[in-house]
């Protein structure tokens, strides 16, 4: 199968294209990091500088491929709401746009089980839970604007599947337990409220499952959202000192109480708005509800419709991850 992979010099993305590759695949592939170009190019695959903010660029580069995996966006706690919107829904239009100018069959999203949080606990949240009346930041209102305009194109014709996965890790990883290492070397860690909060994460590899299998996904399974974890809740803060000490490191086990940390959040993130720089305050209320609150996600859906199957374990995840991470010497 030809296949347009956008968002590939990301985290999700580069371990795609590589399993798409190794399947005999033909990938081309496009992001926004030109320094991975290279090391995508090296594997033998195709990449196009650009961003999908561009519909003349997607257009172009989408022209007799028979399927797009869209895991291009914008991901983070913080940021201009205008640069979300740009990213997650211009973004997305534009590869509607030329799934439907190139006759693509077939549109695989990658959309966030973000526009669940309600800075309260939630578990086994369904796709089919009512969800918040106000979102939790830009990131999932704007990703959940996207979900919209890829139902819509699944309403005109286009066939359109789209999964929402929980809290990425392993080799290559650089959003979840990069910031909290981030966040420990600079001494500002701490359990935030009392700890046993549970969560759900996910191997890498089993999202990139996911998306072949939506590839392949009969047509009674398209026009949904599926959630997407490893099916093994764990403690968070338990997991992350077990973590820590696996990487040589001792997790700081101080707490600090939910409200004060979120209304130091909240303080926090009031002044960074008056900075014209809007640089990300060392704390924000989305960060402290992932922190403290407990989120895990039914994936009985995905297993029943998709065939879902979560192979790589979260321990072997996570020393996929210590392994990559030291011989990178980033620490």
């Amino acid at each position: 199968m030809k296949i347009l992979v956008t968002g590939a010099t990301g985290f999700l993305g580069f371990r795609l294209i590589q399993a798409l590759k190794e399947q005999g695949h033909f990938v081309i592939a496009t992001g926004r990091n030109p320094a991975m170009a290279e090391k995508i190019r090296h594997l033998g695959i195709a990449f196009e500088a650009g961003s999908v903010e561009n519909a003349d660029f997607v257009a172009g580069i989408s022209q007799g491929v028979e399927a797009v995996i869209h895991t291009a966006g914008l991901s983070s706690p913080w940021g201009k709401y205008a640069d979300f919107y740009a990213a997650n829904v211009q973004g997305t239009e534009s590869v509607i746009a030329a799934c439907k100018q190139n006759q693509i069959r077939r549109l695989v999203h990658v959309s966030t089980p973000s526009i669940y949080v309600e800075y309260r606990d939630r578990e086994d949240v369904k796709e089919s839970d009512p969800l918040p009346s106000k979102f939790a930041n830009a990131y999932a209102t704007t990703k959940f604007l996207a979900e919209e305009r890829v139902r819509a194109a699944a309403q005109a014709g286009l066939e359109t599947i789209m999964i929402r996965p929980r809290a990425l890790i392993g080799a290559g990883d650089t959003v979840i337990l990069p910031r909290l290492l981030r966040a420990h070397k600079e001494g500002r860690l701490r359990i935030i409220g009392k700890g046993q909060n549970r969560v759900d994460l996910t191997a890498v590899s089993n999202v990139v499952d996911a998306l072949i299998l939506c590839l392949n996904a009969p047509t009674e399974a398209l026009g949904e959202a599926y959630n997407i974890t490893n099916g093994e809740p764990v403690k968070l803060w338990e997991f992350l000192q077990s973590a820590f000490e696996r990487l040589g490191l001792t997790l700081d086990t101080r707490h600090l109480p939910y409200h004060l940390a979120f209304s130091l959040a909240a303080a926090l993130e009031s002044a960074a708005t008056l900075d014209p720089a809007y640089k990300e305050p060392p704390l924000t209320r989305y960060t402290v509800c992932m922190l403290a609150k407990s989120q895990t996600l039914n994936i009985d859906k995905a297993r029943a419709r998709l065939g879902y199957q979560p192979r790589q374990s979260l321990l072997d995840a996570t020393a996929e991850f210590i392994t990559w991470w030291k011989q990178s010497n980033w620490l």
